[in-house]
């Protein structure tokens, strides 16, 4: 088969080739490799910067964070001394006022005892001048003689 026998230009192939790969090898070496190297690197710094950003920016977080922490700390404990603060004020208030309210309840025991002991003494009072008008009225009749002669 001619098509496939190439001895007659082997050579010249052979010499062809190994021109190309020189270039190419040279190309690659001089030039596209160098690009890709300087293009990693600058990838690798671009990642490597970033990471140091970013852990500079989590330990920021975490202090913010930290300090959020802190801050809910001291509101709640001041929130805490504020309704504990409420609180026994609260109950003082009320002492008094249930002091108050039982000095006044006991004040109107008093005065309505006073009262009633009044009340009484004039029940008594009328009570002892009915008695004797009805005595008088009682003995007048039984003994026939007018009321206002009798005294009792």
């Amino acid at each position: 088969m001619p098509q496939i026998e190439q001895t007659e230009f082997f050579l010249s192939q052979l010499f062809w080739l190994m021109v190309l790969f020189v270039v190419l090898f040279l190309v690659l070496t001089y030039y596209t490799i160098p690009k890709i190297r300087a293009f990693l690197n600058k990838r690798d710094n671009f990642v490597k910067d970033h990471l140091s950003k970013q852990d500079a920016l989590i330990k920021k977080a975490e202090l913010l964070i930290q300090e959020y922490d802190e801050k809910i700390n001291k509101a709640k404990e001041e929130a805490n001394q504020i309704i504990e603060q409420a609180r026994n004020t609260a109950q003082k208030e009320s002492e008094v006022i249930l002091k108050t309210t039982e000095n006044k309840i006991q004040q109107q025991i008093k005065e309505t005892e006073d009262k009633i002991m009044k009340e009484k003494t004039i029940a008594f009072n009328n009570l002892e001048k009915e008695l004797r008008e009805s005595a008088t009225l009682f003995v007048s009749k039984i003994t026939d003689q007018p009321s206002e002669s009798i005294k009792l």
